[in-house]
């Protein structure tokens, strides 16, 4: 490809997202008439139309949306990468996409230290709870609870996970669960189905109740939450018992703001990993963040 070419796929992607010559000049700062010319001779180069051109708007062609989604999935690493060989890779800026729970729990109360290393490097954090998709939210990497399988994509064990019940302190004494785990009948069970990849929201206290060995229709009493957070402000606020991430939960139970009444542990397989796109692992940025990120796990303990 000629760089005239790929100034001109350039020119397209731009007008392509935001279907409007306008808007594309102005972010160029080139002139409409200087866009058109580019797209007229690159729809000749290539053989087909790009544009349908209307009387107030424009519209993509079926060849040209279907040439919009790989110049736009390819495009932003080339520039990523251009950008890192500028700026000496830790200038700029660096995309982290996260599920909200890690984010909010564990990423972000860190991010100081991270900022204090590399004071040069701007982030971007994309809280999504949706499966790591990064065609539809692009990033330079993603922090992921799962079982470490991403078909086409690099992934790196971060951080194990285990389950265990959460809940306040005087809820755990007004219910007597210290010292008797079948109290457990008398409580409300709370369940987060955030991370639930199956249709059944009871499967992680009933996983935690076969490890304990008590029977799985022991308790009677359910509220059922479709985030994290909720189970826990409701664990904290005396409500009932929800299943705890450890690691997550943890720095709550040190500051005496829930507690974990029984000791035994379940073990679903699953934890939090970094996962990116292949030709990203080796970006400077993405190594010295996941540098950052190993630290902060090995001085966590």
């Amino acid at each position: 490809m000629t760089f005239a070419n790929f100034t001109s796929l350039h020119v397209f992607a731009e007008i392509a997202g935001c279907l409007s010559f306008k808007e594309a000049a102005e972010a160029l700062h080139l002139t409409q008439s200087a866009l058109s010319h580019r797209i007229r001779k690159l729809e000749q180069e290539l053989g087909f139309q790009l544009f349908v051109r209307q009387t107030r708007r424009i519209a993509l062609t079926a060849e040209g949306e279907r040439l919009y989604r790989q110049v736009s999935r390819h495009f932003a690493s080339v520039c990523h990468e251009i950008d890192d060989i500028r700026h000496q890779a830790l200038r700029g800026s660096l995309e982290v996409g996260s599920t909200p729970t890690f984010a909010q729990h564990w990423l972000v109360p860190r991010l100081r230290r991270f900022y204090d290393r590399h004071p040069e490097l701007s982030l971007y954090l994309r809280s999504k709870g949706s499966r790591v998709d990064f065609a539809l939210h692009p990033a330079d990497l993603w922090l992921d609870y799962g079982d470490g399988h991403y078909p086409g994509l690099d992934s790196q064990p971060l951080l194990d996970e285990v389950l265990l019940p959460v809940c306040s302190p005087a809820y755990a004494q007004q219910m007597g669960l210290l010292t008797d785990p079948g109290r457990l009948a008398d409580c409300l069970l709370l369940h987060d189905v955030e991370s639930i990849r199956q249709s059944d929201p009871h499967s992680e206290w009933r996983g935690w109740l076969a490890t304990a060995g008590l029977p799985a229709d022991l308790a009677r009493h359910h509220y059922c939450f479709n985030h994290y957070d909720a189970a826990i402000i409701g664990a904290r606020s005396g409500l009932g018992v929800a299943m705890g991430r450890y690691q997550l939960a943890r720095e709550l139970v040190a500051r005496g703001e829930l507690v974990f009444p029984f000791d035994t542990p379940y073990d679903q397989g699953l934890g939090y990993h970094v996962v990116t796109r292949k030709e990203f692992g080796e970006l400077p940025r993405v190594r010295a963040f996941l540098a950052w990120l190993r630290e902060e796990v090995a001085s966590a303990g």
